[in-house]
């Protein structure tokens, strides 16, 4: 599949990134579902610079560039995926929290901690800001914020995938949403200059986000607020067990496959149009979940795609709804 691309594209990326530029790499192993034929050229940039490297290579030469993030919220043709396809490496998994900046900064001035914090905000537990990697795994963050007594993530403990991928699809669940704690954006643009944008920018919606064409997030910045810390954990320890009640586990899946639609559920439609439990090849519509689609192993592409089209067309005829995917469609079909 690689030779779909020039070899001075190739030749130039391998000689920054080594073995981390990978041609004709099956994409299974970096999708939740296990589904996916090959990238042209997936690579995998641990820094800033080389992902600004890898931006600029494939803009000389006019090859498309796509950004797969965790691969949770994403179904691959079974044709795979042209061009390069960008997947944040462990550079991109840190966790920075302000309180421990600003310890550091006030053990320098002589302050402890909390006299600093409560100079900036004399008004009762003062907002903290955390600044995260676009790789890291939402779930990991939410876990330690609530360890740290911060509230605002406690619902995301569950929901696979990155913070970058959270972020483009303004991830949420059981009335919480990314959107309610963003604060800034950094990034990379199709040139790979450094860019930051005010969350206010974004124009958040439900499961969309409105970043600007090219834009590559490297980092996102959160406000999140103090809490007792056995709430917070209550709270989080609550959304854990509705969802290991409602969704299906031990199977391959990408979560959610179609949007809720106003005032309804698309779980509760695909239900009452009888087609818990329907197959198509390796794939099946799962019976505790009807918004979820399994692989049960060996499933394609084309096999959910299918079980897709017909949830699509059957709720539409019993209850005139069209449902919009969720899951994202990349590749070759």
């Amino acid at each position: 599949m690689s030779d779909a691309l020039p070899v001075a594209l190739i030749d130039t990326i391998r000689a920054r990134l080594g073995d981390r530029a990978r041609p004709g790499e099956p994409l299974p192993r970096y999708t939740s579902f296990r589904i996916g034929g090959p990238a042209d050229l997936l690579v995998l940039p641990d820094t800033a610079d080389e992902l600004a490297h890898v931006l600029a290579t494939a803009a000389a030469f006019g090859v498309r560039l796509t950004l797969l993030g965790g691969g949770s919220n994403v179904l691959v043709g079974d044709g795979g995926m042209r061009g390069v396809v960008v997947k944040l490496g462990r550079g991109f998994a840190r966790i920075e929290w302000e309180a421990e900046r600003e310890s550091a900064r006030a053990g320098r001035r002589g302050l402890g901690a909390s006299e600093e914090r409560s100079a900036r905000a004399p008004d009762g537990p003062p907002d903290e800001l955390i600044r995260t990697g676009a790789a890291v795994q939402l779930g990991r963050l939410a876990r330690a914020a609530v360890a740290r007594g911060l509230a605002g993530l406690e619902y995301a403990e569950g929901i696979p995938g990155t913070v970058g991928g959270a972020l483009f699809m303004n991830a949420g669940a059981y009335g919480g949403e990314l959107a309610h704690a963003v604060e800034s954006v950094e990034g990379l643009g199709r040139d790979g200059r450094a860019l930051e944008l005010p969350g206010r920018a974004l124009v958040f919606g439900y499961r969309r986000s409105a970043l600007p064409p090219g834009f590559v997030v490297t980092a996102v910045r959160l406000r999140l607020r103090r809490d007792e810390s056995g709430q917070v954990r209550d709270r989080m320890d609550e959304a854990r067990a509705r969802r290991t009640a409602a969704q299906p586990h031990g199977k391959a899946n990408a979560g959610s496959i179609f949007k809720n639609p106003n005032g309804d559920h698309a779980g509760r439609l695909i239900e009452v149009a009888g087609l818990k439990g329907a197959r198509a090849g390796r794939a099946r519509i799962s019976e505790r979940h009807a918004n979820f689609i399994v692989n049960e192993g060996g499933a394609r592409a084309a096999d959910v795609k299918a079980l897709m089209d017909v949830a699509q067309r059957v709720v539409w005829e019993r209850s005139g709804v069209w449902l919009e995917p969720e899951v994202q469609l990349v590749g070759n079909w």
